[in-house]
């Protein structure tokens, strides 16, 4: 009869952390972060169009192009720490994150346009376009 013989600690850990798993562990933390900041940098920019339609909806043109900016600055820190690639040739539908980043920026210029311009109502109608396209963004793939 032969007894088994338990394996050491450090034999166990060398198994665990083979050298490969131990880069996909540092890996793995090293990337959780940047996708935890790219996820509060979209729902920063998703609170900040609240805000614009809501300073819309009071009739503050003022509150529209400010919060929109906000939300602006917060989508291009969210593409930065969270980069997508894009197609040499672009195909419609083939890379849905791109073509709803596309017309969010659109629709949040045009917003920032008509607040300037005092459009209140026409901004309103494009940031609620952008927020609609946001939400896209972040379902696709």
């Amino acid at each position: 009869m032969s007894e088994y013989v338990y394996p050491s600690i450090s034999t166990l850990l060398m198994k665990i952390f083979h050298p490969y798993g131990l880069l996909a562990v540092l890996f793995f933390f090293a990337a959780s972060p940047t996708l935890v900041c790219a996820d509060e940098h979209g729902d920063k920019a998703h609170e900040h169009l609240e805000e614009a339609i809501e300073s819309g909806k009071k009739g503050s043109a003022q509150g529209v192009r400010i919060h929109t900016e906000e939300a602006k600055k917060e989508l291009i820190e969210q593409n930065k720490e969270h980069p997508y690639t894009t197609l040499q040739k672009p195909i419609y539908g083939e890379h849905e994150k791109a073509e709803h980043d596309r017309e969010i920026f659109e629709e949040m210029d045009l917003a920032i346009e008509e607040a300037k311009e005092e459009h209140t109502e026409e901004a309103v109608e494009a940031i609620e376009r952008a927020s609609v396209h946001l939400e896209e963004k972040e379902k696709s793939r």
